[in-house]
């Protein structure tokens, strides 16, 4: 996606917008900006995605929840009722996160779009509903589907063959991470949104840049490539010793303290998304690759890996203080 002063502008609204929501302590305000990032993303979409009734799709369901949103602020506030125990707007900001049970939209939805919309579809679109489910809705109604998306999400992901569907059930199980690390702290939150979303970039620029699609394209990688795609995976799965473990473990501290059911389905959410990745990834590294390697794949590849290794030495300081 080469940007021009047209997505460049877009881009530069989504962001505006989802820095506005987080600075905004009203409501309404937040759902006006969360209408505008939504309006802003659909042309970018637009410009990647050859099935245009897929982006249908994705404004339907998001206008959907949004009418579903502002109805439910206005019956709280009609019936004088408190916002914080509306399963009606907890229903809609699931809808926008897609978090299960209303996740059917996202994985059909990725699997059409370009790699890099994906990007930010798994990241920066995750921020303002994130925000406004953790600021509005009490912690126990909340706790039922978030559970379920950190068990279901990964189970769900063992049968897909395309990358971009594993990487969509890899965003919906990395929600409740998102959201239960700004119930802790906005500390927490921002370190894991920065190292996730740093993780989440490579591993989808590396997929672009080699072109594929689906599992079975990974045979034409070299063996260093390989080994590099194991790191950032188990990075982005929360295993140690890799950088992505540090926010995942700093935020299952916090996280015991308030629930040890939550804190069993973290474990066995990353877990099983480290067996999905291995399994990805170890029947290809039995085949050889005659493909000639470049100057230009090494160099990524050195900085892609000294970045996952970065977790070590930053465990080794934290612990330390």
């Amino acid at each position: 996606m080469k940007f021009n002063s047209t997505k460049m502008m877009l881009f530069s609204l989504i962001s505006m917008t989802t820095l506005s929501s987080m600075s905004s302590n009203n409501i309404l305000f937040t759902w006006m900006m969360m209408e505008i990032n939504m309006i802003s993303f659909l042309p970018i979409m637009s410009t990647s995605n050859k099935m245009k009734d897929q982006i249908m799709k994705y404004f339907i369901m998001q206008s959907m929840a949004s009418s579903i949103m502002l109805m439910s602020i206005l019956m709280c506030s009609v019936f004088e009722s408190p916002v914080s125990n509306s399963m009606m707007l907890m229903t809609s900001l699931l809808v926008k996160l897609g978090v299960m049970p209303m996740h059917i939209w996202m994985p059909p939805l990725m699997s059409s779009l370009s790699w890099e919309t994906c990007m930010i579809l798994t990241t920066m679109q995750k921020i303002t509903p994130t925000l406004m489910l953790t600021q509005t809705l009490m912690l126990n109604i909340t706790n039922l589907p978030m559970i379920l998306s950190l068990i279901l999400a990964p189970v769900s992901a063992m049968k897909q063959l395309s990358l971009k569907k594993i990487m969509s059930f890899s965003s919906i199980s990395n929600t409740p991470w998102m959201y239960y690390s700004m119930m802790n702290s906005k500390t927490q939150y921002i370190m894991f949104m920065i190292i996730y979303s740093t993780i989440n970039i490579m591993l989808m620029n590396k997929f672009k840049q080699m072109n594929l699609q689906f599992i079975n394209q990974m045979s034409i990688m070299s063996f260093k490539q390989k080994m590099n795609m194991i790191m950032m995976s188990i990075s982005i799965s929360g295993m140690p010793p890799m950088t992505g473990f540090l926010p995942k473990w700093i935020i299952l501290q916090s996280t015991i303290s308030i629930s040890i059911m939550i804190s069993t389905a973290m474990i066995s959410s990353s877990m099983i998304s480290t067996f999905i990745y291995m399994k990805m990834i170890a029947p290809n590294m039995m085949m050889q690759s005659t493909t000639k390697k470049t100057k230009k794949n090494k160099e990524s590849m050195n900085f892609n890996m000294m970045v996952n290794i970065l977790g070590i030495p930053m465990m080794l300081v934290i612990k330390s203080m």
